[in-house]
Order: C-alpha cells, then structure tokens, then sequence
C-alpha cells in the first residue's frame, strides 16, 4: 500500500515509493496521457541549449520522471543523442520506444546511473510529486560538476482563456491532497540550507506561450490523463464529463465535432539551476 503525502511540506516525511495518486493513476491512463498531453516548445530546447555548457549532441541528459517520453521525445528529435529516461510506472514508461535512448525503472530517490555522469538532468511535469531534499541530494549525486538542473511544467492557461479557467475550476476541485505544481509548495525545498549547500540558487525562471491545435475530444482526453481524475470511479467522471461539455457547448470557438480543430491555450514555465 503507498502512503499518501500531504500537500504542506511542512507536514510531509519521506516515503521512497511513488505518491498513490500518481502511481494509480498513470498507471491506469498511460494511453490517455500518451494521446492528449501536448508537448513542450521548441523554444524552450533552444533556450535549454543557451543555458548548457555542452552542445546536444555531446550533453548527457537525464530524463527524470520521464512519464511517456514526451520531454525525451523532443530532446532527441532537436539534436539530443545521448539520453537517458527514468520513470518508475510501468505502464507510461512502455510508451517511450527510442533508438537513441535508453529507458530504466527508477525513481528520484534512486537514479539507476553513475555518479557526476550526466550534465543535464530534466524534470518535465513532474518534481511536485516528489518535492524533497532527498530527490534534490540524488540528482546532485548523478550530476557533473556544474550540471545544469531544469524544471518544466505546462499548464492550462486560465489567464489568456476564460472557457480554460472554467474547466480548470471544475477539474481542480479534485485534487484532494495531491501535490499540484500551481500551488507552488515544490519551491520550499530550494529554500532550505541543504538545497543551496548543492546548488547555485534562486532558482531562474522563464515562461513560454504555448498554444496546441485540438480537437474537442481532446479535452476530456487530456482531462482524464490527470492523475486525481483517472482514479475517480466510473460515476463520478461521467458526472464531471457532463459538466465538462457544458462548458464547451457555451463557446463558438470550440467545435462541436471533431471535424475541425481549436486553439487550446498553454503556458510552459521553465526553471533551471547548476549544481555547485
């Protein structure tokens, strides 16, 4: 049986087993995560080659927390050659299939690699389910010196679409005591002494826009990839879906078939550290 982390960081311990919301649910809709989350901007790669000490096809990169392979899938399409993607669910970690890569079970607690191999580690969508000191001590272990640390989320943006903000109301509101990246408790840990011992902090921040096409299904495809949501029973998705495609029916920007595509609205927020 996983045990459960709370929100607070200040009422977290410390578990070495993934959190029961991720695991079950990722678990449960690798498919769904797999056909509905976007990827990230290929601006944001080519910011990650200003901030890198080594050209991509010399950098070693980690791909932490990798899910389906969508950060390691882009890596490796814009000139990343050596790459390395670790994810602990079995099931989204069968969906990365990459030639140039090789792809190992494990966890932030655990890093299967050597020690100061690596000179990027990147986290995509990922370091709020395992927000500690002790995830933070392991990445600086497989780190070189002077190894570049970078954090990327995307996020549905409320701020530029009022029919995204209220889907995000409806959806959030079972997030229980999911850790969440929004709420911005993550951050906590780079504030600690043992944190800036390891690395050159405040961490640096940057956003990108980034808007995908859809279609109208997609949205509840990719609303159901959410880890808080996969694990709701039967009734209760149905009830949310329904509440889901109302929302959608009160714009004429969004299709009411398939047929045709629309712009859903996203923000990437990237931030990035070097170890000491």
């Amino acid at each position: 049986m996983f045990k459960q982390l709370l929100k607070q960081p200040s009422t977290r311990s410390f578990v070495t087993v993934p959190h029961a919301t991720a695991s079950l649910g990722f678990e449960a809709k690798a498919d769904a995560y797999a056909k509905a989350r976007p990827t990230y901007p290929v601006e944001s790669i080519n910011f990650i080659r200003q901030l890198s000490k080594k050209a991509p096809e010399f950098a070693k990169i980690l791909d932490l927390g990798a899910g389906t392979g969508i950060m390691t899938h882009l890596l490796s399409q814009n000139g990343y050659k050596s790459l390395t993607a670790v994810e602990p669910v079995d099931a989204m970690r069968a969906k990365i299939n990459l030639p140039t890569s090789s792809c190992l079970k494990g966890t932030s607690w655990s890093i299967p690699v050597d020690s100061s191999s690596q000179d990027i580690v990147m986290l995509a969508q990922c370091f709020h389910w395992f927000d500690d000191i002790q995830s933070l001590t392991e990445i600086h272990r497989v780190l070189k010196p002077g190894g570049l640390v970078v954090l990327v989320w995307n996020m549905e943006s409320k701020e530029r679409s009022e029919w995204v903000a209220k889907l995000r109301s409806l959806y959030e509101a079972y997030d229980g005591s999911a850790p969440q990246y929004r709420m911005g408790y993550w951050k906590n840990v780079f504030d600690t002494p043992e944190a800036k011992s390891m690395y050159q902090l405040p961490l640096q921040h940057k956003r990108f826009e980034f808007d995908s096409k859809a279609k109208r299904s997609d949205v509840w495809t990719r609303i159901t990839s959410k880890s808080y949501i996969a694990i709701l029973d039967q009734a209760e998705q149905d009830k949310l879906q329904a509440k889901v495609e109302q929302v959608l029916n009160e714009y004429d920007a969004i299709p009411k078939t398939d047929d045709e595509q629309f712009v859903y609205p996203a923000d990437t927020d990237m931030y990035w550290c070097y170890k000491n």
